[in-house]
């Protein structure tokens, strides 16, 4: 035992490992702060690809000095300086051209430790343990989250009902495929008319033309993605799920991807095919039979990975570079994979989350690329309303002209578009507020609830539906009508997110 704590005394006073510790931090420091909407499995890149910079950072510190104690010294200070500029950048509001300055200071300081001659051997047991320290911290804070994790698991009503739905399996043969398709702040079309100056009918008709009903006057449940989702996929408002019980986010993502609806779909012998965007809630769903994520690092780049970067030196390239090319090329391939869709065997049940029309915007009116590739220069919302308009229009013909028997389609929109800043008084002065779920005026509920909601259910009257029907009912009247089920439609109302004080804005999310 002694020759054990001997061993870990030397190492300390001796060897530098201060580096990769500090190295680790950051990315596990950002998911402990996003534990409820995060996967473990996202926190892998960030980490390899800090230790794979940290590495080459000290081999290139190595060959510069020709010593391990200020290559270890210099590889500290870039780790804190490049980990940190995106957190002080964001909090200060700093302009763009800050990281040159801040680039510059890490030149001279490592110069200076280059030249210096004092032993800096001393420093080397204070940082080690420091380091060790802050990771075996943030570690037992992440362990403990994740098995004692808040709220608790979803309670959903009407669990006898769903058991009579399921015992009744229906003939696999003649059952419709399922598409529910998310087309994320998609606006209705007298918003976009009034807000926008872009009149959707064209687009519309067709959908009629093809034997959707559209609901004009369709409202998103929940004005956050999230929380509009868990509803939609559970037939339910949450917070009827929930009960009197506080909960946190982790209950809506656990509902979302554990749905009532998918639950029940796999139960009748559908296969479910899970089409995600790099939002969390949507990336990856483990209770999916088949995930389509993207291909190659698309996979990986999601949400969390773009919270990382932007807490990196990287943070004014983050979204120009980085973010927007890889928004058009996951777009691209959903679609693509949809398109395929019918060839896939047997009754499914097909979710897809779209961010075409979501920022940043990446399409021209045709699907051009932009002129200026990191910023998207010149265009807008209403130019990406086109493109998806173009884009669905090919999908649906595909869609219904290629199955058999023809598919149930559901086109709908989480949300609306995101609001502008309100203008409010504020002692007497006018002044512009950034929008907040939960906080909005009644002028920004115009642009936000109302949503896109249109449905094709082959072979039954459109009587049933209503021009306000909601995404709560839309499944609960699907059941009815296929699966001889006898759910009552529920109120069509948006819930204020600041009533459900237990959920808030997943952390960076934008959603």
């Amino acid at each position: 035992m002694m020759n054990a704590f001997a061993f870990i005394g030397f190492s300390l006073k001796k060897w530098a490992f201060y580096p990769w510790l500090f190295a680790l931090f950051p990315a596990t420091f950002l998911y402990s702060h996003n534990l409820e909407e995060t996967p473990a499995s996202a926190l892998w890149l960030p980490l390899a690809l800090s230790l794979a910079l940290t590495l080459l950072v000290w081999l290139a510190a190595r060959a510069a000095a020709r010593q391990g104690r200020k290559a270890s010294l210099i590889t500290l200070l870039f780790c804190v300086m490049f980990f940190t500029y995106g957190h002080i950048g964001l909090r200060l509001r700093l302009p763009p051209w800050m990281v040159y300055p801040w680039v510059a200071f890490f030149l001279v300081v490592a110069a200076l430790v280059l030249w210096t001659r004092r032993d800096l051997s001393g420093w080397i047991p204070g940082l080690n343990i420091s380091a060790a320290f802050l990771i075996i911290s943030i570690g037992a804070q992440v362990a403990w989250a994740r098995t004692h994790p808040s709220g608790n698991a979803p309670s959903l009503t009407q669990i006898d009902e769903d058991a009579r739905l399921s015992a009744a399996k229906p003939d696999l043969r003649n059952v419709p495929d399922i598409y529910y398709l998310i087309v994320d702040r998609y606006a209705n079309g007298i918003v976009l008319k009034q807000e926008f100056g872009f009149d959707n009918h064209e687009f519309l008709d067709f959908l009629r033309a093809k034997g959707f009903y559209v609901a004009d006057d369709s409202r998103c449940n929940y004005p956050q993605t999230h929380m509009s989702l868990a509803s939609s996929l559970n037939m339910d408002y949450i917070d009827r799920a929930q009960g009197e019980r506080a909960v946190g986010p982790s209950f809506v993502y656990r509902l979302l991807k554990n749905s009532r609806v998918l639950r029940l779909l796999r139960s009748l012998g559908y296969t479910s095919i899970h089409l995600g965007s790099w939002f969390e809630g949507t990336a990856f769903n483990p209770f999916a039979d088949l995930n389509l994520g993207g291909t190659g690092i698309l996979r990986y780049w999601n949400d969390f990975f773009l919270k990382f970067v932007g807490t990196t030196v990287l943070q004014p390239l983050s979204v120009a570079r980085l973010f927007r090319p890889r928004q058009r090329i996951r777009i691209l391939q959903q679609f693509a994979e949809l398109e395929r869709m019918p060839s896939v065997k047997g009754p499914k049940f097909v979710f897809a989350h779209l961010l075409i029309t979501h920022q940043p915007y990446v399409f021209g009116p045709n699907g051009e690329d932009s002129v200026d590739p990191g910023r998207g220069k010149g265009f807008t919302y209403v130019d990406q309303v086109r493109y998806a308009n173009a884009k669905l229009s090919r999908l649906i013909d595909v869609l219904i002209s290629h199955s058999s028997p023809p598919p149930i389609i559901i086109l709908q929109s989480d949300e609306g578009p995101k609001p502008g800043r309100a203008v409010v008084l504020v002692k007497g002065k006018k002044k512009r507020l950034p929008w907040s779920a939960g906080r909005e005026t009644p002028e920004q509920k115009q642009v936000h609830h109302p949503i896109l909601n249109a449905m094709d259910f082959p072979g039954v009257d459109t009587k049933v539906f209503y021009p306000s029907i909601s995404p709560v009912n839309t499944f609960r009247v699907l059941f009815n009508l296929y699966f001889r089920a006898r759910y009552s439609l529920l109120p069509d109302r948006t819930c204020d997110p600041s009533e459900e004080a237990a959920f808030g804005d997943p952390a960076g999310s934008d959603e």
